[in-house]
């Protein structure tokens, strides 16, 4: 009965998303529009290559079915150890690794690890929601957020490493803090000066940093990722969730691994094997080779490393000019809709507060914020996107869009139908109209026919 749930279940919460891609599948069902155009989940618009695919049938074929070790097979981990120390300049090991089913569990085994009951963890708002959820849970509410700000009225968010020290000066157990980068929602960089005046507070205040770059190779503009394990002084102070979902489009494989101090690797593998026992030796196996060369019980299997690296580079090529559209176009209404330029990752969070003010909106339609407009914009309109407010309290007044899926199918014509239907509310409020709606297809496609040369 619900009385005799665990009472701790009241700090749990949810990723919106999924309640939320449910009520987008019971709608396409009912037939009430043609197409739903698609911007809500964070999931990749290319498939999984070839190659890696053909990997994991291969290894089915050889009956890898059995056991695999409950940290990673050791030459799978060496490979990881391998790329981590190529690419962020660091001298780690496969004592410093283990493979976890999907980024999430890096999130739960790190704060049930390092986090006593009366510690507290920070993190990002607006942010992925699941740190937050995790975080209230297993400490009974002890989060407090590190809200990004608009100081100079821009109608843009940033985090700003004042504030975070403003609450570290206030609260001195603060174990753990949460950082994302690129991040979800806003599809913003931390640039390496304030990641390294993020570790000179780590030092200072003495925490620890779970620190999530999963979408690390996902980067607009030749600007380069950085990433905290490179700063030597506080490189046992890291956490590193990785995984293979957002770069090598693995999402629904549910592979992902963590990078930590041996001594905390080994008591991640002790709850492991509490939870889950192992990754399935296939997804070792297919983890490995994403790498380098991997032999497992008698069986080679060649890297595919050099094979994929052109496919993730061309994906990462059209997120960038996707973005870069997005952008454009909702900059033609951007008196209205405020978007934030793309750095990476594959998400965009323009304002929408003065949409939400407009009288027709708000008195008419009566829609008090963005989870209110953004199930409007589905139910009504056919058009999928998510409310600011689910990634936090800091997220109010902005909406999410995820620019991953299908250029031709969602990102065109969804965006030309989205600046359409805020055409519509203005003119419906009695505002001026920035251009004439019969304009609209010539502007769209001059964005269109500049951005994807």
């Amino acid at each position: 009965m619900q009385e005799d749930l665990n009472k701790n279940l009241q700090y749990l919460g949810t990723e919106t998303a999924f309640g939320f891609s449910a009520k987008v599948m019971e709608l396409e069902l009912s037939g009430k529009f043609e197409r739903i155009y698609k911007f809500h989940v964070g999931d990749t618009g290319p498939k999984t290559a070839d190659a890696i695919i053909n990997v994991a049938i291969q290894a089915l074929k050889d009956k890898q079915t059995k056991y695999g070790h409950f940290l990673g097979h050791p030459n799978v981990r060496d490979n990881i150890a391998g790329y981590i120390n190529e690419t962020r300049g660091t001298n780690i090991n496969r004592d410093n690794i283990i493979l976890v089913p999907g980024g999430k569990p890096v999130i739960e085994l790190t704060i049930q690890s390092l986090v006593g009951e009366d510690e507290y963890v920070v993190g990002q708002n607006p942010g992925y929601p699941i740190y937050e959820s995790l975080a209230r849970f297993y400490t009974k509410g002890k989060y407090i957020p590190w809200y990004a700000t608009d100081p100079e009225n821009k109608g843009q968010l940033e985090f700003f490493v004042e504030d975070l020290e403003n609450i570290l000066k206030e609260n001195n157990k603060i174990k753990l803090l949460v950082i994302n980068t690129p991040q979800n929602p806003t599809g913003m960089i931390l640039t390496e000066n304030k990641l390294r005046d993020i570790a000179n507070l780590a030092i200072k205040y003495n925490f620890y940093i779970l620190f999530d770059d999963i979408y690390d190779q996902i980067i607009f503009d030749s600007r380069k990722h950085f990433s905290l394990l490179s700063i030597p002084e506080v490189q046992d102070k890291i956490i590193n969730l990785q995984g293979f979902s957002k770069d090598y489009a693995m999402t629904g494989w549910r592979m992902g691994y963590a990078v930590a101090p041996k001594w905390l690797i080994e008591k991640f593998g002790q709850l492991a094997i509490n939870k889950w026992t192992a990754m399935p030796t296939v997804f070792q196996i297919v983890a490995g080779v994403i790498f380098g060369d991997v032999e497992v019980n008698g069986f080679k299997y060649q890297s595919v490393r050099d094979e994929i690296a052109p496919i993730i580079k061309k994906d990462i090529i059209e997120y960038e000019q996707k973005g870069k559209f997005v952008y454009e176009a909702l900059r033609l209404v951007k008196e209205y809709v405020i978007p934030n330029k793309p750095e990476g990752a594959f998400y965009i969070f323009p304002n929408i507060r003065k949409v939400l003010e407009l009288d027709y909106v708000k008195n008419e339609l009566k829609l008090k914020n963005s989870s209110d407009f953004s199930y409007w914009l589905l139910q009504e309109k056919g058009f999928a996107t998510l409310a600011g407010g689910d990634f936090g309290l800091g997220g109010e007044g902005f909406i999410r869009f995820s620019y991953a899926e299908d250029k031709n199918l969602h990102i065109v014509p969804g965006i030309k139908y989205f600046v359409q239907v805020i055409l519509e509310l203005l003119e419906k409020s009695g505002q001026a109209l920035p251009f004439a709606k019969e304009e609209l297809d010539e502007k769209i496609k001059e964005i269109e026919n500049k951005i994807f040369v």
